[in-house]
């Protein structure tokens, strides 16, 4: 172990001080910097540890000599710090490869992901909640904390599908194979290809293929001897009958290879006749050879054309009545069944089909060529060929399938100097723009081209002015004088009115403002006194106006103008005030506008009318008086009739709930009321008659609505009264005449019992009675 090394003189500026343990020294770490204050009367703590192979001394342990923390109380005095707004957006570190052209052609991606940074602002405020310079409280008035962003995840398809079976079970077609979604893209990832209704993503692939036609033919074995049904042992010649045997074999093979296969796999209509007809020729007839083939029908299957087949003798008959048959045969060509015309006939194409490994570029697309028959049967290509077909059709052509191509954007730009010089709201932005748009299935552009971050929270100190003090003058009541208003210095967080500032020390504002401002300290009033006519301030200047014919003008220069109105203190100097000052000033940029009239709904037959300018703004001249519209709506003759009034069509009508009742000749008559239309009826009367009890106002209802008025609103008798009247009469004659006959007495028979008299006519005036 070295020395210790004493320097007993300052140490030269060119050399730093250092340490080296001597043997018996306990080796500690530095301590480390007090944590911050909670506030006033808090403590707050530093802590330092040992090192080394001090720790196995005993005496290095002991926290009397050699303490590990120390705490201390905050002062009352110290700044508090508190964090303010939001988290800013998580931001990425920059790259570190230049931000040049060759960069992000050779880094066609930009990262997304990954582990970031984001910022929160700090204010620094004193014990009066004032805010102060952040580096009072932390070094960079921030509050930083790691913060990741999701990586995206692309589209994730299966592999490729099994082939399918050819989709033409005879001739050309195409097989397919294809891929299905297994996870959909994730936070920005490249996209799925496409979507089909159920929401999964599929790609085809699809290749020409071709299967053979007729795979399986006809066999036949030779015709079976003629056989001859014979009688009375005449000689067997003649008409008989021979027949053979077929079966259907896969095409290709050889007699002796051939299997027989399922008759269905064969095709029926060309199936072979299993029998014929034969003829065996007697001693003396005549002998020919078989038919040969048949002559091809031309290629138009025109009406009226022919095939032939022919045969020749073999042996001339031995007897003259003996004839030998025709030697040539002939019958016309049917289309479709002795005669067919053929055409070619292409597959569907292809998918581009690219060279091996290849993703995107440059590729072909097949398809197949057949020859059909007029009959819709696929046959072999020498059919076309043999009849002189020419083969027009194309069948490979170039493709390209479009490459994938991921969003490019450029470097972040440097971030932006602080909106705000100082406050709570400053921020700092930087953004970037995108060089290539996302292509077919490449990485889609971020939402994200800019982002900002909070600044460091100053104080805003500011001179703030009140507001005018009253004119006064200085030894009298009126005339001119003088208004005033203070100047103070004060500091807020920038988003005063919000905040309301407070008052600071005015050196924080700065002198040379206040030299500027101080000059409009002070500025003449004017009190009136009694009997003058005082003015007031003049208003704004009015837009500048030109003089317009038909909505244009032939002039350069207008016209504004402004005003002041006068405030008359006696009304005894009316007479002598001004009604109001008017200055107009030439301007220029004039607009020619124009006006009209503007009406307002019908209340009480009147309504309101104003002159709008086309700019919306309501003006007090500029329209025609002429075309003015009516501001009060009169009937001729006048709306008399109770519950009448004026209509818009300028004739009379009935108020809403009543019926117009008119004359013949088409003046309103009277109003009557609409049978059901109440809106305050709350029930039926009629079917809750039994259980309502109305108060007076629902008893004054349903008197309205019930009841039966003899007189009309317009006074006159109702017709329902004269026919009430009558038919009364007629019931009360009706009364009398049945009364009468129920009363009249009945003649007597010698069955009842005699009349008595009536008591009235027994007295005779008697006394004795």
């Amino acid at each position: 172990m070295t020395e210790c090394l004493r320097w007993a003189d300052p140490l030269p500026p060119q050399i730093r001080e250092c340490r080296v343990a001597c043997k018996d020294d306990c080796t500690l770490t530095a301590w480390s910097k007090f944590s911050e204050c909670a506030g006033c009367g808090s403590s707050r703590s530093r802590k330092r540890s040992l090192t080394g192979r001090s720790k196995k001394k005993e005496h290095c342990q002991s926290e009397e000599l050699y303490p590990l923390e120390e705490t201390e109380a905050c002062p009352c005095d110290e700044f508090l710090s508190q964090s303010y707004g939001n988290w800013s957006a998580c931001v990425l570190p920059d790259p570190s490869a230049p931000g040049s052209l060759q960069s992000w052609m050779s880094h066609q991606e930009v990262k997304e992901c990954g582990q970031g940074l984001r910022y929160r602002a700090v204010a620094c405020i004193d014990q009066q909640g004032n805010p102060v310079n952040p580096t009072l409280c932390t070094d960079t008035g921030y509050m930083v904390e790691v913060c990741h962003i999701p990586c995206p995840l692309d589209c994730k398809l299966s592999d490729w599908s099994a082939w399918s079976i050819c989709s033409a079970s005879c001739g050309s077609g195409l097989k397919m194979r294809s891929k299905w979604l297994r996870e959909k893209a994730f936070n920005g990832g490249r996209p799925c290809p496409k979507l089909d209704l159920k929401n999964q993503a599929q790609v085809y692939e699809a290749m020409p293929c071709h299967t053979e036609c007729s795979q399986y033919e006809w066999r036949t074995e030779p015709w079976s001897i003629c056989t001859i049904n014979t009688v009375d042992d005449l000689p067997a010649c003649g008409e008989g009958v021979q027949s053979r045997k077929i079966r259907c074999v896969k095409k290709g093979t050889t007699s002796g290879e051939a299997r027989n296969v399922e008759d269905s796999l064969c095709d029926q209509e060309e199936m072979p006749p299993t029998a014929q007809v034969c003829f065996l020729a007697c001693p003396n007839d005549c002998v020919t050879a078989p038919w040969g083939p048949w002559s091809n029908c031309p290629l138009q299957c025109d009406q009226g054309t022919e095939r032939n087949r022919s045969r020749h003798i073999l042996r001339q008959p031995a007897s003259a009545n003996s004839v030998c048959p025709e030697l040539v045969q002939s019958e016309p060509c049917i289309l479709n069944s002795t005669c067919f015309t053929y055409q070619y006939r292409v597959s569907d194409w292809s998918t581009c089909q690219l060279s091996e490994n290849a993703i995107c570029g440059q590729g072909s697309q097949l398809r197949l060529l057949d020859c059909i028959n007029s009959d819709g049967k696929i046959v072999e290509l020498q059919k076309c060929e043999q009849f002189g077909l020419i083969n027009k059709w194309k069948l490979s052509e170039s493709c390209v399938v479009d490459c994938p191509v991921s969003c490019i954007l450029s470097d972040w730009s440097p971030w932006a100097e602080c909106s705000h010089t100082c406050g709570s709201q400053a921020q700092s932005a930087r953004t970037r723009r995108i060089l290539q748009e996302a292509h077919e299935e490449g990485r889609p552009c971020p939402n994200q081209l800019t982002q900002t971050k909070p600044c460091p929270i100053r104080p805003c100190y500011m001179w703030l002015l009140s507001d005018w003090s009253p004119c006064t003058v200085e030894g009298a009541e009126c005339g001119e004088g003088l208004r005033k208003r203070d100047l103070s210095c004060v500091v807020h967080w920038g988003d005063w009115p919000e905040s309301p500032p407070q008052p600071v020390e005015d050196e924080l504002c700065g002198d040379k403002l206040r030299q500027q401002i101080q000059q409009e300290m002070e500025q003449p009033c004017f009190v009136p006194c009694l009997g003058d006519c005082h003015l007031t301030e003049w208003s704004s200047w009015s837009s500048c106006q030109l003089t317009c014919l038909e909505g244009r003008s032939f002039e350069t220069t207008g016209r504004q103008s402004r005003s002041r109105a006068v405030i008359i203190q006696v009304m005894e100097n009316q007479g002598s005030c001004p009604h109001q000052v008017f200055e107009t000033q030439p301007c220029k940029g004039g607009k020619c506008h124009t006006y009209q009239w503007r009406t307002g709904g019908w209340s009480n037959n009147e309504r309101a009318v104003w002159c709008q300018r086309s700019d919306g703004v309501n003006v007090t001249g500029g329209c025609f008086l002429q075309k003015r519209p009516t501001t009060v709506r009169h009937c001729h003759p006048p709306c008399t009739k109770p519950f009448s009034h004026c209509t818009p069509s300028g004739v009379c009508g009935c108020e809403k709930g009543y019926t117009e009742v008119m004359t013949t000749h088409g003046f309103l008559d009277y109003c009557t009321r609409t049978p059901g239309v109440d809106n305050n009826k709350k029930a039926d009367v009629k079917t809750n008659s039994g259980r309502l009890k109305p108060g007076p106002s629902q008893a004054q209802d349903l008197f309205n609505e019930w009841t039966l008025r003899p007189v009309g609103p317009d006074g006159r008798v109702k017709l329902w009264v004269y026919a009430v009247t009558a038919v009364g009469f007629i019931l009360i004659l009706f009364i009398i005449a049945l009364s009468f006959l129920v009363c009249k007495p009945s003649k007597t028979t010698k069955t009842s019992p005699p009349p008595q008299k009536p008591l009235t006519l027994a007295y005779d005036g008697d006394m004795d009675m």
